[in-house]
């Protein structure tokens, strides 16, 4: 009789741990699936920030492609005359050449005549250059995701 109540007592251990293993097994599962949650929220920002990252460069040789024009426009190299136009805007991607790298982007530029050597004749100009870019076409009611502008600014004085 000592032998079937060792094997009732088993019986009863081994019933009471059953449950144990469910509940390990789903505390497992859980914990991995808050781990994956948190690495797709880590790579989802990670791709963000690298779009941006393009979309600023690409915003930044924008505005440097609109300050070159412009200052071809102020130092022409067959002539002597310094033009200064206020504003000048460019829409890159209907300029008519074909350059991938800036499609959806624009920039303007100003030119400020601020000083004029008399004595000199030195005329002094500051030129500064916005460029902007989205991921989209950049329209008032685009639902463009990400956007960027980059400015730059550069003095230049006749010779």
């Amino acid at each position: 009789m000592i032998i079937s109540n060792k094997r009732n007592s088993n019986k009863l251990i081994k019933a009471k741990h059953q449950g144990s293993a469910l509940i390990l097994s789903l505390f497992v599962i859980i914990v991995l699936t808050l781990l994956g949650s948190a690495l797709m929220r880590v790579l989802s920002t990670s791709s963000e920030t690298i779009a941006q990252e393009v979309i600023g460069t690409r915003a930044l040789m924008a505005a440097n492609s609109a300050m070159q024009a412009e200052l071809v426009v102020l130092f022409p190299l067959n002539s002597a005359a310094n033009i200064c136009n206020s504003t000048n805007s460019y829409d890159l991607q209907d300029s008519g050449t074909d350059i991938k790298g800036l499609y959806h982007c624009e920039a303007t530029t100003t030119c400020d005549n601020y000083f004029t050597d008399t004595v000199n004749s030195v005329e002094y100009f500051r030129l500064t250059s916005t460029g902007k870019c989205g991921s989209g076409v950049m329209e008032v009611n685009s639902k463009v995701i990400v956007k960027s502008s980059r400015s730059i600014q550069v003095e230049a004085r006749s010779l």
